[in-house]
């Protein structure tokens, strides 16, 4: 069996390793075979297992491979009902003697071979859509769970009574207790969301190895002792690698309600209709593969449904017959399980080495002429990099809006299972090709078939043929009905520019055209050719004709006092700043008749995501933040070994999980560091810990929501107190602190005290990211870097996005380019648009008056959606939250884990030693668990990614040896309710073997 998962390190030794697997289950079936006493059972066992194997070819060799996870699932069901039914046999056993080991052994086994076929039941009701794929959410799911757990018990230890293991009383406590673990099993997995069925796929493979293991000990054999901790080995570190590519944590993926079933966008989401991107047609989607070079595929789970695979397969040994470079990008969790991709493509006989992992791919995607996305939603979702508040933030995706041109096939504009919008769709270098999968596909493959002396594996844009051609024609704008101006910025250390270049072309669809002070952009990286090329724009000598000529005037600062007398009514100033200690400039706003709006005041709502410059600016800070410490830092950032000994990873501790501090965190985390963080906001614990940071929880009572513009509220003096106790026992440990805490229109809290920086190590950084408001530390100074008596390097800088201009600018020009849509665009700018809910809290001042409201109301909290009965509506694309008490204990039970887990380790080994006497073989046993344990892991470690379902599929057939467990109770009356038991686990894991 090691051999078998060993053989699936690498392609070539995939079908040895198979084929070793085979032997390994054919002679451990031989050997009971063979062994003294099981003669006269040989018919009742070939009878079987000839039935059983003959239903297990058919279905394998029916099942289509898009229907494989819901097979695998399927599978693993029989093997956890197999488990139970050799635990009755067991029990059954006339010769078995009672010890109160075997009696628990038998009924733990019972409960997870319970548990995992009620559990792979659901999962494979949910991958086939006869149970709905959102999560289903019980209610009273935790005292439910609760009462079923102590009820185990209870029922548990009366079984360890010999009086009543001997008598019926046994049999109904063993069934009742069985009830009980199908019962969690089903409401383990009806919760989970279609989104995590890689996970739950790869657990599942994970118990059916438990209850194999656990058969071994109810019958003292090591065969299925040491191949089911081979499989639980397996499917525990595959689950691993799912959590992990997917940014969750196994809690989180098992507490459940995250997803939805994806066929509308969610609700409240941010989501703008087919009328917002730019389709495409068959006949152009085949213009651009023309004059392509490389081209790359991302295949998801909407490949596997429409059963287009072929299909895709033809086209690409076309394209690859004429030179063009094709790679496929798999994501470690696209699909239903792990692998699922691979599976499909080989399958379609596409070549492995054309086949690639998505770190490679993305490290050379800008390389790519033209991505192709089929059937994929959340694994190429921008907002997984640029994003903090999206629940799917920091999850590893396929970077494929990097490619020059991108082709996405759906069927619609609806969401993946997380459930939120894809900002992918929108982008300008994006093309939306609608329609069924499998018919476009037969489109395109019977237009390149008809035109493949237009393929010339990059043949230039004049000999590409009339489609291409007809893509690559002058656009045609709209007329310029208003004209917006782009001021050169005058503020020291701004090298920002309100509009990049690449702005230029939305801005003259909406009917606008640019008036271009000389030389705005050169800071930026920006020459005013750059801005020319696109046409409809003029350079302008001075500010003042911008001020005088332009309708609307952008720029990336506040207004200067100067440039406001200049302005006149029917003009708009379009900015962003910040509010403190701004009086003087408040004043002069007033008295201007121009209107001025504000970006930094627009709400942090999802209407709104597009316009949020807030966002795309702290993103940078937060990221600049932690590169500019470390530049500072005289140490390694993370863990090492050289000649002289281990380096141990930098410690890094984030105040505030905002925007800027889960960016601060997620760079960290890039590092190697050992992230720490703190929030005053409950709600941030599962977002910092999902990032792989550690959150550090203060001994008081924080705040549920949040205040205005997604800041913290202020807290009241004993939470004050408590946190400052809390931060000086953790900041001195520190290595690297970076704060983030503000409060809307005050100065920003002290947060860092002067012995709190004398307590710090020499060489030690503290980034202040509240700088502009005063800053968290004593001793910040506004844009300066300074040291502590103690050596300590304290940075105030306050403008980490202009250390990145030209990202910084292009990110600004989106955001801007945004609040001109919502104001009506050229033709129909301001009006009522003025009262539009995203942009009226960002008014400044308009027509000669202030009209900012700087303590504005705070938005009810969104009410809960009415239960459905059976609890199959009301999905939301956030996991759901467990009860105060439950969050309690496992908070509590996540900042003692490891003394947890060592006393309870040492109690178990003394209380076993005192209070039990273990026989001997149960000790050899244990042994063989823990050493088979460990062997599946480091043999599981080095299988191949695109393997992954091959594992699943070899260990899940490796289970099947749970027979033994069946043939070892065949012998005796053919009726008794032992042999009726055994022959049904013997022919449950036959199917699986076969």
């Amino acid at each position: 069996f090691i051999g078998s998962i060993r053989g699936l390190n690498k392609h070539s030794t995939a079908s040895e390793g198979n084929y070793m697997g085979m032997m390994a289950t054919a002679l451990g079936i031989l050997s009971v075979m063979a062994s003294p006493g099981f003669h006269h059972a040989h018919f009742r066992f070939l009878a079987t297992f000839l039935a059983a194997g003959g239903a297990g070819y058919s279905i394998a060799t029916n099942v289509k491979m898009e229907d494989m996870p819901q097979l695998v699932a399927g599978f693993h069901s029989f093997v956890g009902l197999a488990a139970v039914f050799a635990g009755f046999a067991s029990y059954f056993n006339p010769a078995t003697s009672f010890t109160s080991m075997k009696a628990l052994e038998t009924a733990v086994g019972i409960a997870i071979g319970s548990l995992t076929f009620t559990g792979s039941v659901v999962a494979a009701g949910k991958l086939h859509e006869v149970i709905p794929g959102k999560p289903i959410i019980l209610d009273n799911r935790w005292l439910l769970n609760g009462a079923a757990m102590g009820t185990s018990a209870i029922l548990t230890g009366l079984f360890l009574n010999p009086a009543i293991f001997a008598g019926p009383a046994g049999t109904a406590i063993l069934l009742a207790n069985t009830a009980l673990w199908g019962g969690l099993g089903v409401n383990m997995v009806l919760p989970i969301g279609g989104a995590d069925m890689p996970v739950v796929v790869s657990l599942l493979n994970a118990f059916s190895g438990l209850a194999t293991s656990a058969a071994g000990f109810m019958l003292s054999n090591d065969l299925l002792t040491i191949s089911g901790a081979l499989i639980a080995s397996s499917g525990t570190l595959l689950s691993d690698i799912m959590c992990r590519g997917i940014n969750r944590s196994m809690y989180n993926v098992l507490l459940g309600g995250f997803g939805t079933d994806g066929s509308a966008p969610a609700a409240g989401g941010a989501s703008r209709g087919r009328e917002s991107v730019t389709e495409v047609s068959a006949v152009g989607f085949v213009g651009l593969l023309y004059g392509a070079k490389k081209v790359v595929i991302v295949p998801g789970y909407g490949l596997a449904v429409a059963r287009c695979q072929q299909k895709l397969a033809e086209i690409v040994q076309t394209l690859r017959k004429h030179n063009i470079i094709v790679h496929f990008a798999i994501h470690p969790v696209a699909g239903r399980m792990p692998g699922h991709m691979n599976v499909l493509l080989a399958e379609a006989d596409i070549p492995y080495d054309i086949v690639r992992e998505m770190e490679d791919i993305n490290a050379e995607i800008g390389s790519y002429d033209v991505g192709i996305v089929v059937g994929a939603n959340d694994i190429v979702n921008p907002a997984t990099q640029d994003d903090p508040s999206s629940p799917i933030y920091g999850m590893p995706a396929i970077e494929i809006w990097k490619c020059k041109t991108c082709v996405v096939m759906k069927r619609s504009m609806g969401t993946g299972y997380s459930g939120v919008d894809n900002p992918l769709f929108y982008l300008e270098n994006v093309r939306m090709l609608f329609g069924d999968a499998k018919q476009t596909m037969d489109n395109v493959a019977t237009l390149l078939d008809e035109s493949q002396d237009r393929l010339s594996g990059g043949a230039s844009s004049s000999s590409a043929g009339p489609q291409a051609s007809e893509l690559q024609a002058p656009e045609v704008f709209p007329p310029a009905l208003k004209k917006v101006g782009v001021l050169r910025e005058r503020l020291p250390g701004e090298t920002r520019v309100s509009f990049a270049p690449s702005a230029v072309r939305k801005l003259r669809r909406m009917g606008f055209s640019i008036l271009l002070e000389a030389g705005a952009g050169t800071a930026a990286g920006f020459q005013d050719e750059d801005y020319l090329q696109h046409g409809g724009v003029e350079v302008a000598e001075s500010s003042e004709e911008v001020l005088k000529q332009a309708d609307i005037v952008f720029k990336v600062s506040e207004p200067l006092l100067d440039e406001v007398q200049v302005l006149q009514g029917t003009q708009t100033m379009v900015g962003f700043w910040g509010m403190y200690g701004k009086s003087d400039l408040m004043a002069a706003l007033g008295q201007s008749a121009a209107s001025f709006v504000n970006l930094a005041l627009v709400p942090r709502v999802s209407r709104a995501q597009k316009l949020d410059a807030l966002t795309s600016m702290a993103n940078i800070a937060g990221y600049r933040a932690v590169l500019d410490a470390f530049n500072r830092f005289p140490r390694f950032s993370r863990a090492g070994s050289t000649a002289f000994g281990s380096v141990p990873p930098a410690k890094v501790f984030v105040i505030g999980a905002g925007v800027a501090g889960l960016s601060a965190i997620a760079t960290a985390h890039s590092l190697g560091c050992k992230v720490y963080a703190n929030d005053v906001r409950d709600a941030a614990r599962e977002q910092v810990e999902s990032m792989g940071a550690e959150f550090i929880s203060v001994d008081a009572q924080g705040i549920a929501g949040e205040g205005s513009g997604g800041y913290a509220t202020a807290m009241g003096d004993d939470f004050t107190q408590k946190q400052l106790a809390t931060y000086a026992r953790i900041v001195p440990d520190m290595d690297v602190v970076i704060t983030t805490a503000m409060i809307p229109n005050r100065s920003a809290p002290k947060l860092i005290t002067e012995d709190m920086v004398s307590a710090m190590r020499k060489g030690s950084v503290i980034v202040d990211l509240a700088a502009q408001t005063g800053g968290n530390c004593v001793f910040t100074e506004k844009d300066h870097v300074v040291q502590s008596p103690t050596g300590v390097t304290i940075i105030g800088e306050t403008n980490y996005p202009a250390s990145m201009a030209a990202q910084a600018s292009d990110m600004l020009g989106s955001n801007f380019t945004a609040l001109l849509e919502v104001l009506g665009g050229a033709a129909d700018f301001g009006g009522d648009h003025w009262e539009d809910s995203i942009v009226k809290p960002a008014i400044v001042a308009r027509g000669g008056r202030i009209v900012w409201d700087p303590n504005p109301p705070r938005p009810p909290p969104p009410s809960a959606p009415a239960a459905a009965v059976g609890g199959f509506e009301g999905a939301t694309p956030t996991a759901a939250v467990p009860p105060p008490e439950v969050s309690g204990l496992i908070q509590w039970l996540q900042e003692h884990k490891d003394e947890l887990a060592m006393g309870l380790g040492a109690a178990v080994v003394l209380g076993l030693g005192l209070a039990v006497d273990i026989p001997e073989a149960e000790i050899t046993h244990l042994g063989y668990f823990v050493l088979s344990c460990l062997i599946g892991h480091f043999t599981v470690a080095g299988v191949t990614p695109a393997l992954h379902t091959p594992l699943i599929s070899v260990t899940n057939a490796i289970s099947g040896i749970i027979v033994v467990g069946g043939m070892l109770q065949l012998s005796g009356p053919l009726l008794s309710a032992r042999v009726g038991c055994a022959l049904a686990a013997v022919f449950l894991s036959s199917v699986n073997i076969v």
